[in-house]
């Protein structure tokens, strides 16, 4: 059996996706709950509050416009459905987990229209998610003496506090909330400059 209960009580077949199954409740409050790193951090920290970092990133240090910053929140929706698997982990999988992982990837970007922008922007997506793991793991890891050679030369964000008073305060239901309205806001923001340009 390959079909898993979401949070709406919708079903997904994670071997045949279908994008209309897939729904921005779903993504926000299963993202909420899952930890990044395994939970070896310092604090929860929830793959929704690093998706909305890595989204400020992408706005702040790379100029990206409202399409660019929703592709960057949702560049992990896909792990509300397959889970958060850390990069040691990916390593030691056969081809049958990233298959996945793309196939599921796909459809969410299907879902919320993002085929286009995931495409355009990978680059700066994919910088602004490292300099995320810069800066969590200055913050929010357990000091190790080990380098992390995909970190070489990066700059962790410098504007953000993640053991913040105010953050560390925030539930998972909090996270969860933040990135739905984070996402309302984008794809609003996005309909609207279509909008503006269509001829009239």
């Amino acid at each position: 059996m390959s079909t898993i209960v979401t949070a709406s009580g919708r079903e997904l077949n994670l071997a045949r996706p279908v994008h209309t199954d897939i729904t921005l409740y779903d993504i926000s409050h299963s993202l909420g709950q899952i930890n990044r790193y395994a939970g070896h951090c310092r604090r929860p920290y929830s793959v929704a509050e690093h998706s909305i970092l890595v989204a400020d990133i992408a706005q702040r240090r790379y100029g990206l416009d409202v399409s660019g910053q929703l592709a960057a929140l949702l560049h992990d929706g896909h792990e509300a459905y397959v889970g958060d698997v850390s990069s040691p982990v990916k390593q030691l999988l056969d081809d049958t987990w990233l298959h996945l992982e793309a196939r599921i990837e796909r459809t969410v970007r299907i879902a919320f229209g993002l085929l286009v922008a995931c495409d355009m922007y990978r680059d700066i997506i994919k910088a602004s998610d490292i300099v995320a793991l810069a800066t969590e793991r200055m913050q929010l890891m357990p000091k190790s003496p080990t380098p992390w050679p995909i970190l070489q030369g990066v700059e962790p964000a410098d504007w953000v506090d993640l053991m913040d008073t105010g953050r560390q305060r925030m539930t998972w239901s909090d996270w969860a909330s933040a990135f739905r309205d984070r996402a309302d806001e984008l794809d609003y923001a996005r309909n609207q400059a279509l909008f503006a340009r269509e001829p009239a």
